[in-house]
């Protein structure tokens, strides 16, 4: 069967990790979001699958490239142009890009999925597809169910009896909200949907073309089977996977590795004695990570390969991505760790080179400077670095 994977966005709410990566490719306790996406697609017997791409394409192409390492094939459908030897995207819409994809190969010749590469799922496709097929659909969207106080968030579906689309609601107030059945952004179409979508400029699935089915009277129907969703459109929304994720609440999950002690999970090659720190579970260290004499890793708590705790340094329920070194006396509470960035889970955050704090955080890669007389009165007096004011 065949599969869509919009990947193409900006991921702007997940700034400044997208900064360094594309969305679909900000690693989820050190594996990229769209790799748990392509197992499910390939458990449920979908191997062709088209992942339209704009920004940072390269970075999603040199990773998955045609396939293979995943047992599917894989192709891709670059939404933008190149200047100067750099990929500029070109917005086309979700719809758009699927149109793109049409005129060029004529690849949809059968009922195919889409979904955004941006969220945590295990909703059975398999179930979904006969749902669509049954139901004699030009398209199906999947629902899901959340509670009233939260509709505002999200697009309503408002159906009739037999689960047919009547009209959408978007971000209503709570009082206003028609129901509780959310679109989760996750899309099951027959080819004859092309009928409808224009050949040029920009066209989006929710906002235009699903109305337009519901206006045109096409076959259009909701379903809203129990899955987990854990959508990571924000800074907020990744701290909560990782998190989720050490603490075993993403279903049929389990972190990678070796689990040395109770809700201690590690790589391999690290150095870390647990007789000489202090590691609170659930916690997962990726490979080569260190921890030195008097270190302490309260959980629940992500700490990437390459690594270093430095000697009395605590790191609480926080986000630590590789090659990352926390300085000695250090307290990193409630916080993510990215490159050069700290960031607060709620989206501020600060440039540690700019902010000149790289002795408090780093590179572990570094090698080690002297820290001067200043920067160690700086130390002393900010014992926790969740108490400094962070800054967009």
């Amino acid at each position: 069967m065949k599969a869509v994977i919009l990947a193409g966005g900006k991921g702007t709410r997940v700034r400044p990790l997208t900064y360094l990566l594309p969305k679909p490719m900000v690693p989820i306790v050190e594996r990229p979001i769209m790799s748990f996406l392509l197992d499910l697609l390939k458990k449920h017997s979908f191997n062709e699958v088209i992942v339209t791409v704009g920004y940072m394409a390269n970075t999603i192409e040199d990773h998955y490239k045609n396939g293979a390492d995943y047992g599917m094939q894989i192709a891709y459908s670059l939404e933008g142009k190149l200047e100067k030897g750099e990929i500029v995207p070109v917005g086309l819409g979700s719809a758009g890009g699927l149109k793109k994809v049409q005129d060029y190969s004529k690849f949809f010749d059968e009922p195919f999925l889409v979904i955004c590469g941006d969220a945590l799922i295990d909703l059975d496709f398999t179930k979904a597809m006969e749902f669509h097929k049954k139901n004699g659909a030009t398209a199906t969207v999947i629902c899901k169910e959340v509670p009233k106080d939260e509709v505002y968030k999200y697009g309503v579906v408002v159906t009739d009896e037999n689960n047919r689309v009547l009209s959408f609601q978007e971000k209503p107030k709570v009082e206003e909200a028609k129901s509780n059945i959310i679109n989760t952004g996750i899309y099951i179409f027959n080819p004859e949907v092309f009928d409808y979508i224009p050949d040029d400029g920009e066209f989006d699935i929710g906002g235009e073309l699903l109305p337009l089915l519901v206006e045109k009277g096409e076959p259009f129907y909701a379903t809203a089977p129990e899955f987990q969703w854990v959508d990571v459109g924000s800074t907020k929304d990744f701290y909560e996977a990782n998190i989720m994720l050490v603490n075993q609440e993403i279903n049929e999950v389990t972190p990678y590795g070796k689990e040395i002690a109770s809700g201690i999970w590690t790589g391999i090659n690290c150095d870390i004695n647990l007789d000489e720190v202090e590691v609170i579970a659930p916690v997962y260290f990726g490979s080569s990570v260190r921890l030195e004499k008097g270190a302490k890793v309260i959980g629940p708590s992500m700490i990437g390969s390459g690594s270093i705790i430095k000697e009395n340094a605590t790191v609480e329920e926080s986000v630590v991505l590789g090659y990352t070194k926390v300085s000695s006396h250090a307290h990193i509470d409630k916080k993510i760790i990215a490159g050069k960035y700290i960031i607060n889970p709620f989206g501020s955050s600060v440039d540690i080179e700019e902010s000149d704090m790289t002795f408090l955080v780093d590179d572990a890669r570094k090698e080690e400077g002297a820290i001067s007389e200043e920067q160690k009165e700086i130390m002393e007096m900010i014992k926790n670095i969740s108490e400094l004011e962070t800054v967009r």
